[in-house]
């Protein structure tokens, strides 16, 4: 026989073989592709019930491992019962124990272990001990102390509190918006200071120690601390599981949502650093309107909370995490709503470090499914192939399987590749349960059809782990809108009671995100502003690549929601893409300022440039290389549908 005819039954064999091995593996998927449910522990461990329910969870649910998630007693969700919490103690001898029992059965079976980082949520309390032991490392906020006075005259004013520490101090001109600082003129706690004629609001901007139990998440050394009273304790004991049986670690809500003045001290000497201006006379625009640099200085502060956001708890841990060769996976609050301002800082940067990027899917079916895409896209940012997904909590009761599917289905048509059910109960009884549903065989409504549910996920998980996403449409992330309209007064605002859903009227990502999702039935990807002028967005003629070393990605059009505010760098990124031949759809509201200090006038210029004179009103137009630009002041199915036909972002699938 011919070396070549041999060569080819070769490859053949090979080829069978392969599809064999693939077919049988999609019918038995692995467990690292099964969900993984939060484990609550509202009970007394022991070894024989800790055995009990690992193979009930693995042999009549078909789960693939379990979230150990200690519970503290607290009231039942909605109806006020009170339920039992985890014993022995958290982070006992005795605890520690337990949890070892659980690492040595779920290696026995075959299983695996996600490790909860704390009791209860959100991480980072050690179980109250780091406020106990560090209260200087726990959570701070930004405090303004406010007097009014009128012109002429001396005062002296007193601090109210000279415990917390003093980052400025502010005088502003109500009427001419003059920003004076007063810090030469205070003397031991006490400001002596000639007011010039006018009405004057005296401003003293404190920062509050101690303000929770949590860690100050931007302050490394306070994560440090917190950590080596959590994950170093479980570091010490469980060396030999980690990479085998523990394979991830979980930390939860870790943001500020309900507390939007988180701070912390160093943001104000970075201010300094960063801009080389005084943080003084910039402080009170994160109260008020400052005059024709208060946009800018607000994207300025709250870029700095969300770098700090990003580098700080989730950094420290995704290190830890990356040197036992396990992955990190978590998620702050309101990860998906339209204000990560509020909640969280900048949900696309938050993700920065972290291994698995995951998203809530909570409380109803269909909360923030606008916004799940936010997840989906910071991950897809950083080249990073799992997407999780915590599911169900907080859902009724006596959900039924249909839930169960329609809202897998959901996440998983906006990127999530792996699940973690809420939950199992080790104490299922449901006057037990804090917060329902019983995701278990336990349960009569759904607990018959677990089995196909858990081999369903794993199907649909080892199918779309490691694919490459095609994605048409890049949808412009419009942080520095929201950064340049939000105050620290949330709680002044009508829409207070809803902190992390109030946007500015004109920025419409999210109703972007349902109409291509749910009407146009078009994937896409927010992209960062930043991205546009970094490197790791760039034009390649009539394209946008995402410039990825695995999951590149190449966009036909540029969707920008509604802004008033918008960097220059970015702006002028984006023309560089029209010029080039780009196609852009603007919505809403053509930018008019810009995010950067003192470049309003370049926005306005560039802007003209690329939509023309009469911009403000629908428009097209092009240039002598195939680039539009397009705007559409109401953005509706059909007026979107029509712009993208003019644009050829056509769908190839």
């Amino acid at each position: 026989m011919k070396p070549q005819y041999i060569l080819f039954l070769l490859v053949l064999i090979a080829s069978c073989n392969s599809d064999r091995a693939l077919h049988e593996a999609f019918l038995h998927p692995d467990n690292q592709y099964r969900p993984m449910p939060l484990w609550h522990i509202n009970g007394r461990l022991t070894t024989s019930g800790i055995k009990e329910q690992l193979q009930e969870a693995k042999q009549l649910s078909g789960f693939g491992g379990v979230t150990v998630l200690p519970v503290s007693s607290k009231k039942q969700w909605g109806s006020g019962l009170i339920c039992p919490g985890v014993e022995p103690t958290y982070l006992s001898d005795e605890y520690f124990d337990r949890y070892g029992d659980i690492l040595e059965l779920s290696k026995t079976q075959g299983t695996e272990v996600i490790l909860y980082d704390e009791i209860d949520y959100p991480s980072g309390t050690a179980g109250g001990r780091l406020q106990k032991e560090y209260p200087e490392y726990t959570r701070k906020l930004l405090i303004k102390e406010e007097i009014s006075v009128k012109g002429t005259g001396q005062i002296k004013l007193s601090r109210s509190d000279t415990t917390q520490l003093l980052m400025a101090v502010s005088a502003m001109n109500t009427a001419t918006l003059e920003v004076l600082d007063l810090a030469a003129y205070m003397k031991n706690n006490q400001l002596i200071w000639t007011v010039p004629t006018g009405d004057w609001r005296i401003m003293f901007f404190n920062c509050k120690f101690n303000a929770r139990d949590l860690v100050d998440y931007m302050q490394p050394e306070a994560v440090d601390k917190v950590m080596s009273m959590t994950y170093d304790e479980y570091g010490k004991r469980f060396g030999p599981y980690f990479g085998n049986v523990i394979t991830k670690t979980f930390f939860d809500d870790v943001g500020f949502i309900f507390q939007e003045e988180t701070w912390t001290p160093s943001i104000t000497e970075i201010f300094r650093q960063k801009y080389g201006k005084n943080p003084a006379l910039y402080y009170p625009a994160l109260f008020y309107d400052i005059g024709a640099e208060t946009q800018a200085a607000r994207v300025a502060f709250y870029d700095i909370r969300s770098e700090l956001m990003a580098e700080g708890y989730v950094k420290k841990v995704s290190e830890w995490t990356a040197a036992r060769h396990i992955r990190s996976m978590g998620h702050p609050p309101e990860n998906y709503s339209p204000n990560t301002v509020a909640s969280n800082g900048d949900i696309l940067k938050f993700y920065r470090h972290v291994q698995i990027p995951l998203t809530d899917a909570i409380l109803r079916y269909g909360h923030g499914i606008h916004g799940f895409k936010q997840v989906s896209s910071a991950a897809d940012r950083d080249d990073k192939p799992l997407v999780g997904a915590e599911v169900y909590g907080a859902f009724p009761a006596k959900m039924d399987s249909l839930t169960l599917y329609r809202t897998i289905m959901d996440v998983m048509a906006r990127g999530v590749n792996f699940v973690v059910p809420h939950g199992m109960w080790y104490n299922p009884d449901p006057d037990k349960i804090i917060i329902p549903p019983l995701i278990s065989h336990q349960n009569p409504q759904i607990g018959g059809g677990l089995p196909h549910y858990s081999t369903y996920i794993a199907r649909c998980c080892m199918m779309l782990q490691g694919g490459a996403r095609v994605s048409d449409i890049a949808l412009l992330w419009p942080i520095t809108a929201i950064q340049a309209e939000s105050t620290i007064a949330y709680r002044n605002r009508p829409e207070s009671a809803d902190f992390a859903n109030w946007t500015p009227p004109h920025v419409n990502h999210h109703v972007l995100s349902n109409l291509l999702t749910n009407e146009l039935r078009r994937d896409f990807t927010f992209i960062h502003p930043e991205d546009l002028h970094n490197g790791k967005v760039t034009a390649n003629g009539k394209e946008l690549a995402l410039n990825n070393a695995t999951n590149s990605q190449h966009f036909k059009a540029l969707l920008m929601p509604g802004s008033e505010v918008i960097s220059v760098a970015t702006l002028q990124a984006i023309r560089q893409y029209y010029q080039g031949g780009g196609k852009i759809i603007a919505t809403e509201l053509l930018p008019s300022k810009s995010a950067e200090f003192e470049q309003d006038e370049m926005v306005v210029s560039i802007i003209r440039e690329i939509f023309g004179a009469g911009s403000g009103n629908d428009t097209l137009v092009s240039n002598a290389y195939g680039g539009q630009a397009i705007f559409i002041r109401t953005a509706d199915t059909k007026s979107l549908s029509e712009a993208l036909l003019l644009s050829d972002a056509c769908p190839d699938v």
